[in-house]
This record gives C-alpha cells, sequence and structure tokens, in this order.
C-alpha cells in the first residue's frame, strides 16, 4: 500500500494544536475515539484454586481499602475502576492493617460457603464469563462487606449500610446448586456456550434495574456516592477496574485506505469543512505498510543526568480486521502488567506453591510473551463489523519506558517529505484553504521540494462517491516562492 489517508478539522489543523505546521500527529486515547467500546476486552476466567483463592484475597484487599478510604471522608473521593487499588500487594499495607487483612482472609476461607468457591470456580466446565463471574459476586459481595466491617470494628458499626447487613445476617449463597446447575448444562449442551451467557445475562439485569431504582427513588444515594458502589455496585466496578492489569493503556492515531466515504467526511473532516492529508508510506522487511514517526528509542547521556534519545524510525500501520466479535481474553493469562511481587502475590498459594495458571506468566516464557502480544495486537486491531466501511489502518502506541498518559507524550512528528498532499474538503472555507497553502510553501521553499499535491474533493455523478480532483495549476518553484506568500500558478 503506498498510501494511507488521514481526516482532520480545520482546528486540529490551524487551530491551538497546530498540527500542519508542526508537522505531527496526535495520538488519542481509547476515550478519545467515537467508538464507545474501542478497546473492549472480551475476558474470560478459567484458573486453578490457587489463582482462584487469591482473586477473592485481591477482591476483599480493594473492598477493605476502598471502605477504609470511605472512612476517612476525604472530600472529592470517588469510587472508579480507574482509582480501585488493585496493584497493592498486602505487603505494602500499614503492619495493624495487615493483621486485619490477614485475619478477614482467614474468616472467609473458614466460612463454609465461600470456603468452596475457589474449588467451585476451577471445576466449571465452560470459561467464565463476565456476567457469570458477576453474578456470582454480588451475592457473595454483601458477605465479604459484612466481614470487613466486623473486622474493622467488631462492636458497632460505623455505617447505616453497615449495620443494615449486620442486623440482616448471612443469607445462604447456594453456591454448589448454581454452579452444578451451570456445569450440567454446559456437559448437555457443549455447543451452545453462548447460552449460559445469555442466562446469566438476565441475571444481571435484574440486579442492575433494582440499582436504578434504588438510584430513582433516592434510596441509595441518601447515603452519598461511595458509600452506594460500596453497598451495590462495587462488584461491577471491581471487574472493570482488573482490566487495567492486563494491558497497558494504549493510544493510537487512525487513517484509512480510501477517502471517498462521504460518511467518513461528515465525521472526521467536520461535516466536509476539515482536510484529509495524504501519507505516503515505507515498508518493512515483513511486507506491512509503515510511517516514519520521531520516537524515544532509548535513554543515553551520564548516570546523573540522563538524556531521552528520539529517531524517525517506520512505525506500522497495523490493518483493522471487522468482526461480529472481539477477541477473547484469557483474564489469569493475561496479567502482563504485574511486577514480581504483584504476580506472586497473584499466583502463589500461602505455602508458596506455584499456580500452573500463571506459571508461564511468572516465568516469563517466550511462548506465554508471544502469546500476550498477540492477544493484545489482535484486541487494538478489531472493531465490529458495523465500521468495516471504513477501511482503517492504526498505529498504536503503547510503552513502559515512557507515561504516555500526556498527550504531549503522545503528539509524534512526521517527515514533511513523507507528506504527499492534502485533499481540501468540499465545505472547507476559502480562507482556511489559503492558510493551509501558505504554510505548505513556506515548508516547500525550505525543503527545495516541488512535488506536493492539493486535491479538491467533490460528488461524483459517476461514482457516487466523494473523489478528489488534482489541482495541477498549484504548483511550487523554490527559486520564485516566498515562505510566506501564497504560491504562483503554474504557467
Amino acid at each position: 500500500m503506498e498510501y494511507v489517508y488521514r481526516f482532520r478539522s480545520m482546528d486540529a489543523l490551524l487551530g491551538e494544536r497546530a498540527e500542519l505546521e508542526k508537522q505531527e500527529i496526535f495520538f488519542a486515547s481509547t476515550k478519545q475515539l467515537n467508538d464507545p467500546v474501542e478497546g473492549y476486552k472480551d475476558l474470560f476466567w478459567k484458573g486453578d484454586v490457587i489463582a482462584w483463592k487469591n482473586f477473592l484475597r485481591h477482591y476483599v484487599l480493594c473492598l477493605m481499602q476502598t471502605i477504609l478510604q470511605a472512612l476517612e471522608n476525604k472530600e472529592g473521593y470517588v469510587v472508579t475502576p480507574e482509582n480501585l487499588p488493585i496493584r497493592m500487594i498486602p505487603e505494602e499495607l500499614h503492619p495493624e492493617v495487615a493483621s486485619i487483612y490477614h485475619a478477614i482472609c482467614a474468616k472467609m476461607f473458614a466460612d463454609p460457603e465461600l470456603s468452596e468457591l475457589p474449588g467451585l470456580f476451577e471445576a466449571r466446565v465452560s470459561p467464565i464469563r463476565r456476567n457469570e463471574l458477576l453474578s456470582v459476586l454480588f451475592p457473595v459481595h454483601f458477605r465479604l462487606f459484612t466481614l470487613v466491617c466486623t473486622s474493622l470494628q467488631p462492636d458497632a458499626s460505623f455505617h447505616p449500610i453497615d449495620a443494615f447487613f449486620r442486623e440482616r445476617g448471612a443469607k445462604p449463597l447456594r453456591l454448589k446448586e448454581s454452579f452444578a446447575a451451570l456445569n450440567e448444562w454446559d456437559t448437555k449442551n457443549p455447543g451452545n456456550p453462548d447460552i449460559v451467557e445469555a442466562m446469566t445475562a438476565k441475571s444481571m439485569s435484574t440486579i442492575e434495574q433494582t440499582t436504578f431504582l434504588r438510584d430513582y427513588t433516592g434510596i441509595s444515594q441518601q447515603h452519598g456516592p461511595v458509600w452506594r458502589v460500596i453497598g451495590s455496585t462495587f462488584p461491577d466496578v471491581y471487574l472493570l477496574s482488573l482490566e487495567y492489569l492486563s494491558f497497558g493503556d494504549w493510544y493510537t492515531a487512525c487513517f484509512v485506505a480510501n477517502p471517498s466515504h462521504a460518511s467518513m467526511w461528515g465525521y472526521y473532516g467536520d461535516s466536509h469543512r476539515g482536510a484529509c492529508l495524504k501519507f505516503k508510506t515505507t515498508t518493512l522487511p515483513e511486507g506491512e505498510p509503515a510511517l516514519r514517526l520521531n520516537r524515544q528509542i532509548g535513554i543515553g547521556g551520564p548516570r546523573h543526568a540522563p538524556e531521552r534519545i528520539f529517531a524517525y524510525s517506520p512505525q506500522p500501520l497495523q490493518q483493522v480486521h471487522y468482526a461480529n466479535r472481539y477477541p477473547e481474553v484469557d483474564f489469569f493469562r493475561s496479567l502482563g502488567t504485574l511486577v514480581p511481587a504483584q504476580a506472586a502475590f497473584w499466583f502463589r498459594g500461602e505455602d508458596g506453591t506455584m499456580s500452573a495458571t500463571g506459571k508461564d506468566l511468572v516465568l516469563q516464557t517466550e511462548e506465554w510473551r508471544k502469546q500476550y502480544w498477540a492477544t493484545f495486537h489482535a484486541g487494538v486491531t478489531n472493531k465490529l463489523t458495523d465500521w468495516q466501511h471504513e477501511q482503517e489502518y492504526r498505529i498504536t502506541l503503547q510503552s513502559s519506558l515512557v507515561d504516555l498518559s500526556s498527550p504531549a507524550e503522545r503528539t509524534l512528528k512526521y517527515l514533511f517529505e513523507d507528506l504527499q498532499g492534502i485533499i481540501f474538503g468540499m465545505n472547507m472555507s476559502a480562507e482556511d484553504r489559503a492558510a493551509i497553502v501558505r504554510i505548505i510553501a513556506a515548508k516547500c521553499a525550505e525543503t527545495g521540494r516541488t512535488d506536493f499535491e492539493f486535491y479538491q474533493a467533490y460528488y461524483s455523478r459517476l461514482t457516487g462517491k466523494v473523489e478528489a480532483a488534482l489541482w495541477d495549476l498549484v504548483k511550487f518553484h523554490p527559486a520564485e516562492t516566498a515562505p510566506l506568500s501564497p504560491p504562483k500558478a503554474a504557467s
């Protein structure tokens, strides 16, 4: 593929970001992309007893820390997937708090029903999906909530929600019966795993409606937003937070193979008022197209004053694939962002026994690394078939070397020689066209370039699409063109 195209608004090109003048490409976070389910992870859970026991220990740790934060009553504190302490391990707790935490875990696994849960999870015939796991966690949550509260303050409740569950007492969870029914269904219907998903989705719908009604009538809100989460939606928030343990944040810049779709001009091209940049690609040894961008490739200089090293290097343009489902992600085997101490917490038993589920991850085997990155790239280059008309290619940034959360760190420069041309939108103003041409004229004068191409988008009755007509009269003659002057028309 010789060229790729990138739609931009005039605000992005000529406004405060001045992308055209600076020759920059901005990489958006998943939350900044137009597809609300961009980056969705179709997680499933399949693990041994050690992994599941540590899953429950981790849940208790996050719940306890959230309750302690709520008791501090800090102004502005809210419970979200982003701020749940999912990377904390017991070794980081204050000794007094650590003692309480270990006592909670001991009580949890001394509970006749809760003690059976890791084994029941392990024995599931099919991988456990999000809704199924939530349908178990919600009833379990309230027993764990009371366990945490009574361990923190045995003699008296410290909140009305705490008091309610203490007075109500523990209700039977009937976990054995539920898991037996699910396993029987999976065994009898091996070709229909989605039936269980539909059944558990129905259960989750009931929980969501109940939560909504409690919010709508003000019952939940009277206790404040933090205790509302702790007392109702915490399991859902917790599972959402776990996604941050699998793959780090990633950012993307989007390109298309064909700029002739009117709908894309309408949305990405600011209702046809924007422009479409035409980039010339290079080819990687594997045959994959790439675009040269200025990225950090290392750190040099003396130890007391290290310097970041940047270089223009080809960044792969990955083709987006379209399907009716997102790629599956094996949660326990995809915890690639854990440091060794965190991995030990997840995958070692109390006696030091290594979990078979997490062994390859802990040892960082070559096979595990290949599968981990294959899963990551499949996730960031897959979209639903509703988007296939875009014929999208994307460059993805994901780094353990640099914190990319700052927009400045994910705004990369390209080479002017790789910008082959610019297509003006049908509704672009004459003033914006002139401003673009002036910027390009200055760059061509500086580099001695004469082959830059301008196009005008128009609707073609022949093809029924938005086509681009080359402006063959607008040519640059460096010897005759002043840097900031309008270009001279070719004779």
